[in-house]
This record gives C-alpha cells, structure tokens and sequence, in this order.
C-alpha cells in the first residue's frame, strides 16, 4: 500500500472562532495518519519500539491553500518517500469534497532510541529499502532548517502539563503550535489565517519543565520556544493580508 486515505468530516473541535479548520487540528490528524500508514507497511510505532526505537517529527512545511469549514467533507492521504541517511520523508494531501487540493504538507522525521534518545541511521533500522515507498511529491523540496531572526523577543512561558503530553511521554507536537498563537498579540492571532507554515521540532519537553517563547513579527511571524537556553521547537508563519 503505497499511500494512505481517509475521508472524514471537519468536527466543530477542530475549528477556530471562525469556523476554519485549525493547524493544529491539522498536525494531529497528520500525526494519526502517518502513524496508521507506517503500521500497515510494517514499520509504525509499535513494530519500532519492539526493537527499543520510535519515529519523532524532526520538520514539516504545510501549505493551506484554503482552510476547510465545519461540516465539510475532506479526503485526507499520506504517503512515505524513502530516506537520506538519517531522515525518513513523509508528505500529505488535503481535498474537499469536490477533489480541490485545499492542504499539501511535507515532513522529515527521525529514529532514535527510546531510552538514550540518541539517533539512529534508518538504514540501520529499517534497511536500505524499506517498503511501499512512493516519489510522488505534495511539496518536493524537504522541509528547511530555520533561522531565527536576530530581533526576538521573550512573550511568554509554559510550564509543561499532563494534557501536554503524547504517548512518548513528551510535548505533542502539536502543542507547540497552540503555545506559539497564544504566544502572540491578541489581535494578531484572531486575525491570523494561516497561509503558509515551517516548523522545525529540535528537541522535546517534558513534563514540569519550563518553555520560554520568544516571538517576532518582523519581517515575518517567528515563535521559539527553548528551554535554559536551548531550542525546544522553531515556527515561521505566512499569512494572509488579515495577518
């Protein structure tokens, strides 16, 4: 199976005050659909821990063409797109219910031991070729590493909580991006429609630890979150002119 879909329908949860589908609604159903897919082809969460490893989200780069509405119907497909040495690719595709792409995402992720926390080549793991691969491109060039731009200035600061926490027994993913919109000026991030989005995830979190966000809204929207010093994860937003 070289890809994986799933139809479904936008949940009043999973919406902003506007009604609009959420990017952080987004990046969770990411997370489940490569998990689901991975496991079918025999090397999702549960097969890698048997060996003492999991897959973590290193980057992503999402493109929001249009932002989906509550009630409406959208088909969701992930695919993998092999490896380079210590990253594995992923993309993902978002259509509405007439076929129009509304959301194109790409991801690079990583193994790494489950007790050291140190990488590990995925050749290494899961061979030179592992199955199901496909070239097919949603965004062709991999998610960059970011910059942080000089001018960043501390916002704000979150102490790591339960409901924060994935199977991993770190900060989802997914959080980042709530603690980087609450990070923001109010007005800013009621009146952000999310265009274009880069994360890069650098190291995880953990319960009761202490986040500090940094943000800057020039020349471009730039969140980081570090941890006595070091970066936790790193966000850059395009947006619409409602920015």
């Amino acid at each position: 199976m070289d890809s994986y879909s799933e139809t479904s329908y936008i949940k009043s949860y999973e919406t902003d005050h506007n009604g609009l589908f959420k990017p952080f609604s987004f990046l969770n159903h990411a997370q489940e659909l490569a998990n689901i897919h991975a496991q079918s082809l025999g090397f999702g969460y549960d097969k890698l821990l048997d060996s003492g490893v999991v897959w973590v989200l290193s980057r992503m780069h999402v493109k929001f063409h249009r932002l989906p509405l509550w009630k409406e119907q959208i088909n969701k497909k992930t695919w993998h797109k092999g490896s380079d040495r210590l990253f594995g690719f992923r993309d993902f595709s978002v259509h509405d219910s007439g076929g129009n792409l509304v959301i194109a995402a790409t991801s690079s992720w990583l193994i790494i031991d489950y007790k050291t926390r140190k990488l590990q080549r995925i050749e290494n793991v899961l061979g030179k070729e592992f199955k199901g691969e496909n070239r097919q491109h949603a965004i062709e060039t991999p998610a960059e590493r970011l910059v942080s731009p000089g001018n960043m200035q501390l916002s704000s600061s979150h102490i790591v909580s339960v409901s924060d926490l994935d199977i991993n027994g770190h900060t989802n993913n997914a959080k980042y991006f709530e603690w980087a919109m609450d990070a923001l000026p109010v007005e800013t991030s009621r009146k952000m429609q999310v265009q274009e989005m880069w994360f890069n995830f650098n190291s995880e979190s953990l319960l009761q630890e202490e986040v500090k966000i940094y943000t800057s809204n020039h020349p471009e929207i730039f969140v980081e979150g570090k941890r006595d010093g070091n970066s936790i994860f790193q966000l850059k937003i395009k947006c619409q002119e409602t920015c």
